[in-house]
């Protein structure tokens, strides 16, 4: 019989440190009596409790078999042990290799928790006489009581080491994980600056629970580059630096016992913020990893740049230059000359410490889509998608975008990726299109392309709640359905433009929560009464329906699911909000606390049904957007 192949090569690795670092998390431990099972004419009984991490014999005893009578003269009888879907070897006297336990744990529950887990288990006998094997009798099913093999790992860990001084107090770099269990995601990250005099960083990890204690729990050099022990069982570990290193970012795999330090040059984003917010709201600029960041900003008046949303560390002033160029310092300074209200394709060169405004007149479609490569397709700003956008009939072929019809700026590449000068774009069919060029998100600069269907993109809902001044977008499918989440508060409307009240939709017959709906005049769709609402409206049948929100609120990892963190509503603001420390690892939004109505996907981004958001522990504010801004997203600012 073939052994099967130690596949948990993590287990040798974990022996390495001393038993201080590990405890049985099992809480209450069940005290296990001894079960005898059947095993052909002889038997099969259990042992207690075996705990993994008191083993230091490759071999460990997991049960006592009393073998069945041999069947076959001359044939040699051996065994095997069945947990689950896996089978191994076990000897005569109930031994097996402690690693392949430690595998079983670890197949059957998916992470090596150190807690007891219960394997139903089965031994079989076979008999050989060197050329033949048959099994000759299977057990009954028992039950091996193991605690697996894992070092403690804390929620946290924070960097004591020379660049803060070797304070065990300080608390600034914090490594953590997604805040899920860390024996499914045992990989830990932080950020850290590179040291100001460019020279090599010695650190070690303190726990939680040893801030401001003794060194005895850190995480230290291990024995080889790249290991680390727990215990503080080992000198200082080291990141050797690099010169063009702005900031490292590091690594743990927690069950591994490795680490790795990655040089970053520059972060992913900066952030503008400026008068034409009254200095209120970031706007994010995109870098090529280059130190490199662009973006398409509205401007009006002065303005600075900072490489964090939710705090001023470390921000950039003017040095020298004037309101569409110059240099920068991060020292202190004057804010950037003031300009004109309008838009502007912002750079900023971190390497060089330079920035630029260029005004944007026109951003353009040009190419082989319009016959020549000599015409532009002027687009226009739609203010709540905060995109460029064309509606055009255009023939198959290629295409790029550029700012104010010139070469010196434009945008090719990949629909999800535009650059400066990338390849053309293809078109591949003859139709009509309706084309959107985002150049503002905390994304790559990137484009959708959708066929043109002749319903409108989206739809307005306008009423009392706004004094019949604000209109409210609808998020269209292309197939004539829209829907939105808006506070009502009297009678109200549908039109399909923002800014007019062209064909507009009227009220025909129905309740105060749904009815039919006209374009040739008539009353206003009747008060629901005030709150918030689901707003469908289905301008292909001429219809639409109200859905009262009760509630909006965040579930997840944090309450197990089960128990809703309620949001209150902030009508000025336009969002649901909620400050607080509880929500960590992975949560979603939903309404009504009900899974009908729920957002996931990204924090830019939600969908219906999306995928689970994560984030660290810490306290937050959470502003969630629901179509206000013409998509839905939730803000996250750091308290």
């Amino acid at each position: 019989m073939t052994k099967k192949i130690l596949s948990l090569i993590a287990f040798v690795a974990l022996v390495a440190a001393c038993t201080d670092d590990y405890k049985d998390w099992a809480s209450p431990q069940v005290v296990h009596q001894p079960e005898t099972v059947s095993f052909g004419d002889g038997s099969i009984t259990t042992l207690g409790v075996i705990d993994l991490n008191s083993i230091t014999d490759d071999i460990v005893k997991v049960c006592s078999i009393t073998a069945p009578t041999a069947s076959k003269e001359g044939f040699e009888p051996s065994y095997s042990l069945t947990i689950g879907d896996a089978t191994y070897d076990i000897a005569a006297d109930g031994t097996m290799s402690a690693a392949d336990l430690q595998e079983s744990i670890v197949a059957q529950y998916g992470n090596c928790r150190p807690v007891e887990r219960d394997l139903p288990a089965t031994v079989s006998m076979w008999m050989s006489d060197g050329s033949t094997t048959v099994k000759t009798a299977t057990s009954d099913i028992f039950h091996i009581w193991a605690i697996p093999q894992a070092p403690v790992i804390e929620a946290a860990y924070y960097l004591t080491g020379s660049i803060n001084g070797w304070d065990n107090t300080d608390m600034t770099y914090k490594l953590t994980n997604d805040g899920s269990d860390p024996y499914d995601n045992p990989t830990y990250k932080v950020r850290i600056p590179a040291s100001e005099d460019g020279s090599n960083i010695e650190f070690k990890m303190t726990p939680e629970s040893g801030i401001g204690g003794d060194w005895s729990g850190c995480l230290a050099a291990g024995s080889e580059e790249g290991k680390f022990n727990y215990n503080n069982d080992g000198g200082n570990l080291v990141i050797t630096a690099d010169p063009d290193a702005l900031f490292y970012d590091l690594t743990f795999n927690m069950l591994d016992q490795t680490w790795t330090a990655k040089p970053v040059g520059f972060n992913e984003f900066i952030y503008e913020i400026g008068n034409e917010s009254s200095w209120s709201e970031n706007h994010p600029l995109h870098g090529n990893g280059l130190g490199q960041y662009s973006a398409v900003i509205y401007l009006n008046g002065e303005f600075k740049f900072k490489p964090n949303k939710d705090n001023w560390d470390g921000d950039w002033e003017k040095v020298s230059g004037n309101a569409t160029s110059g240099t920068l310092t991060t020292d202190g300074g004057p804010n950037m000359d003031g300009v004109e209200a309008g838009f502007y394709f912002v750079q900023v060169d971190l390497k060089e410490m330079t920035y630029k405004v260029t005004p944007v007149t026109t951003i353009s479609i040009i190419g082989s889509v319009r016959g020549a490569w000599d015409t532009d397709i002027d687009m226009t700003y739609n203010e709540i998608m905060k995109c460029w956008e064309a509606r055009e009939t255009l023939n198959a072929g290629e295409f790029k975008f550029r700012l104010n019809h010139d070469w010196g700026i434009n945008w090719g590449g990949t629909i999800d990726d535009l650059t400066q000068d990338g390849a053309n774009l293809q078109l591949a069919a003859d139709g009509a299109y309706v084309i959107r060029l985002f150049l503002s998100d905390e994304a790559p600069a990137h484009c959708t392309v959708k066929e043109d269907n002749g319903y409108p993109d989206n739809f307005y809902e306008i009423g009392n709640e706004g004094s019949w001044n604000t209109s409210h977008l609808l998020l269209g499918n292309g197939n004539g359905q829209y829907t939105g989440f808006y506070y009502l508060d009297g009678e109200f409307k549908f039109k399909p433009n923002a800014d007019n009240w062209n064909d507009d939709l009227e009220y025909v017959s129905g309740d105060a929560t749904s009815g039919s709906l006209t374009d040739g005049g008539g009353p206003n769709c009747p008060d629901p009464g005030a709150g918030f609402y689901q707003i469908n409206l289905d301008f292909a049948n001429m219809y639409y329906s109200l859905l009262k929100i009760e509630s909006i609120s965040m579930i997840g990892g944090f309450n197990d699911w089960s128990a809703d963190l309620e949001m209150t509503y902030n009508k000025d603001a336009g969002c649901w909000e909620v400050t607080t420390d509880k929500v960590s690892g992975e949560y979603k939004f939903r309404a009504n606390h009900d899974w009908a109505i729920n957002w996931g996907g990204s924090e830019n981004d939600l969908s219906q049904d999306g995928a689970n958001l994560k984030i660290e522990a810490g306290t937050y504010k959470f502003q969630l957007y629901i179509s206000y801004t013409g998509n839905n997203k939730v803000v996250i600012t750091k308290q």
